[in-house]
């Protein structure tokens, strides 16, 4: 049924305790165009499975989740993230508002970035 959901390795984080159960949440490593997972379980101090949640992510969801990780990964400074994707900070930019984060730029950096981004077309 989720034959995608055994094939990745998975970051794993302990949310919460209480007596011998653990709760975690787990997140892919964001691979477009393949079966992605998020979601938590509960384990016992043995490590055995007492519940299980998962959602499958839309190849959408994937692209963004992606995109947040990179950021992540370069402790979210923009030119260094753009570097890392193989692209210049404009478009990185646009890339983030198109997967509707342009909410994290401030309006005047989105608009240089759109500015760019035009007289690079035109």
């Amino acid at each position: 049924m989720a034959a995608g959901l055994l094939e990745h390795a998975y970051t794993w984080q302990s949310v919460y305790r209480m007596g011998r159960f653990t709760l975690s949440r787990f997140l892919p490593p964001f691979r477009p165009k393949q079966e992605n997972h998020i979601g938590e379980a509960i384990t016992d101090d043995s490590g055995r499975i007492a519940y299980l949640k998962t959602f499958r992510l839309s190849e959408t969801q994937v692209r963004r989740g992606h995109l947040l990780n990179r950021l992540a990964a370069n402790d979210w400074h923009l030119a260094n993230t753009a570097a890392d994707l193989g692209i210049n900070e404009a478009q990185l930019g646009l890339r983030l508002e198109s997967a509707g984060f342009g909410l994290l730029l401030r309006q005047d950096v989105l608009d240089g970035y759109r500015k760019a981004g035009r007289t690079r077309t035109g």
